[in-house]
């Protein structure tokens, strides 16, 4: 897809922007909660590998349903953009995700689910249909939907084999790293991931998928967190792209935090909009 000129709406100017690809990064920012609360590290205490992964599944959240709004910032390829929208998940049916950073008007719309990529872009009249393997073609990683939507929530990936990690101690915090970590049933390529746990609750800290061949990290760093319904949630995050040439992030915060309730995921295509594709 090609980069957008400068656009002017209601007297303010939004940044030249690949909004396709800013679309698909902030499709990794994580669902947090009111009223952050940070969690202070301690000692790493002597667990097993075997207590580590039970306490990490036992933190996750219960969900059928998840909404928040956002607001923070981006910066893709040296420019940088204030951002805000919505965000919505059902769990392992859909991620849905609308920026509105003007006035609250809707610039663009994703929606996510297992097997496709849909994106309106309103500022250019423009959409995306496609299936998942876009995420893999732009970020040189093997993601699919399952590990969105556990990047969003602060997870780990539960459809991937726990018996690859090994635990280390690093700086009072913990951390587990598999070098070719597979999927459940062997199904698709492995990754190079690495976690990093704060040793008190045993929640994530950070979250690295690394590409060695091409060069490509991807990391989701958590700073603060909320206490909701007996689990920790994350409420603020900074999402980072890197290759051997950029480093682009993203700085969120959530509010207005809802579980379990039902949520409306519209997604339609006006007849004047035209079709564009998006490449690495």
């Amino acid at each position: 897809m090609n980069e957008s000129n400068y656009f002017q709406m209601s007297n303010y100017k939004i940044f030249r922007l690949n909004t396709g690809k800013l679309i698909i990064l902030m499709l990794v920012i994580l669902a947090g909660c009111k009223g952050p609360g940070i969690l202070t590290p301690t000692r790493a205490p002597r667990l097993s590998m075997e207590k580590v992964i039970q306490r990490i599944d036992d933190n996750q959240p219960e969900y059928k349903w998840m909404s928040a709004r956002f607001s923070g910032s981006a910066n893709w390829e040296g420019r940088s953009q204030n951002v805000s929208g919505s965000l919505r998940i059902q769990k392992d049916e859909a991620i849905y995700v609308s920026i509105a950073p003007l006035l609250g008007i809707e610039v663009a719309r994703a929606l996510i689910t297992p097997d496709s990529v849909k994106i309106v872009n309103r500022l250019e009249s423009t959409y995306y249909l496609g299936d998942i393997n876009i995420l893999n073609r732009m970020f040189s990683a093997d993601v699919d939907f399952y590990m969105l939507q556990a990047l969003f929530m602060g997870n780990d990936f539960p459809h991937f084999r726990n018996d690859q990690f090994t635990l280390l101690l690093e700086e009072e915090m913990l951390r587990l790293h598999a070098a070719r970590r597979m999927r459940n049933g062997g199904i698709g390529n492995p990754i190079n991931q690495a976690i990093i746990l704060e040793p008190e609750h045993l929640r994530i800290r950070s979250n690295t998928i690394l590409d060695e061949n091409s060069g490509r990290a991807l990391r989701a760093d958590y700073k603060e967190w909320e206490h909701v319904q007996g689990r920790w949630i994350p409420s603020e995050l900074e999402i980072m792209f890197s290759d051997e040439r950029n480093v682009s992030n993203l700085e969120m915060k959530y509010n207005r935090i809802t579980l379990n309730e039902p949520q409306r995921m519209q997604f339609s295509v006006p007849s004047r909009y035209t079709p564009i594709y998006l490449t690495d």
